[in-house]
C-alpha cells in the first residue's frame, strides 16, 4: 500500500496543488516585542500612583473628611491609640506623651524628624533636584515663586479616638522640628460631599 502526503487529493488520490507553490506564513516575533515594550513603558509612563502616596497603617482608623487633597510624598507620622511612628520605627508612647505638660517638644521625634529631613536634603542635594527645579520654575513663571521646601513635608496619620492634646503636642513638635509644611491623611467621605 502506498503512503500518500496528506492534503487536499482528487478522485484518483492525487494532490491538487501539483504545480503550484505552497505558502508558508511566518510571522517575526521581534516586532511584536518591540511594540509590546513601546506599549509597556507607554503605559508605566501614563500610570497615576496617587494611591500609593502613603502606606495606611492597620492599627489606625482614620477619620472621614468630605473636602480633601491628594497628599503628596512625604515623612509620615503615625498616632495610634498606644505609640507614635515615625517611617515605620516607633519613637514613643501614647503614655509619655501625655505625661508631658501641655506646650513642649517630645524629644525622640524631634530629634528622629530633624534627622529624617537631614537626610532627605542631602538626597537632594546629592541629585541636583532642587535647583534643576527652581530653574525650571522660574523659567515658567519668570519670577521666583517660594514654596515649601518639599523634604520638609510631613503627613500625620492620627487615629480618629486619639485625644486632641497628643496631636497638639506631636504637630508642636513638627513645626519646631522646621516641618514646612504638616498634612493629615483622612479617608474620604463620599455621603458627606456637596455635589
Amino acid at each position: 500500500m502506498a503512503i500518500f502526503t496528506p492534503g487536499k487529493r482528487d478522485r484518483h488520490n492525487r494532490p491538487l496543488n501539483r504545480n503550484k507553490r505552497s505558502i508558508v506564513a511566518m510571522l517575526t516575533l521581534t516586532a511584536m516585542v518591540d511594540m509590546f515594550t513601546v506599549l509597556a513603558v507607554f503605559l508605566l509612563q501614563n500610570y497615576e500612583t496617587t494611591g500609593n502616596v502613603i502606606e495606611l497603617s492597620d492599627e489606625v482608623v482614620l477619620p472621614k473628611a468630605a473636602k480633601v487633597r491628594e497628599l503628596k510624598p512625604a515623612t509620615v507620622v503615625v498616632i495610634s491609640k498606644g505609640k507614635v511612628i515615625v517611617d515605620r520605627v516607633e519613637i514613643s508612647s501614647i503614655d509619655e506623651i501625655k505625661a508631658l505638660p501641655e506646650v513642649t517638644v517630645i524629644p525622640n521625634l524631634q530629634a528622629r524628624i530633624q534627622d529624617s529631613f537631614r537626610q532627605l536634603e542631602e538626597k537632594n542635594r546629592i541629585a541636583g533636584l532642587s535647583q534643576i527645579r527652581q530653574a525650571v520654575q522660574q523659567g515658567r513663571d519668570g519670577v521666583d515663586a517660594s514654596q515649601p521646601e518639599d523634604f520638609k513635608r510631613v503627613t500625620v496619620q492620627a487615629d480618629k479616638v486619639v485625644d486632641s492634646g497628643t496631636v497638639k503636642k506631636v504637630m508642636y513638635t513638627l513645626t519646631e522640628a522646621g516641618a514646612s509644611e504638616i498634612n493629615f491623611a483622612v479617608l474620604r467621605d463620599d455621603s458627606r460631599a456637596t455635589p
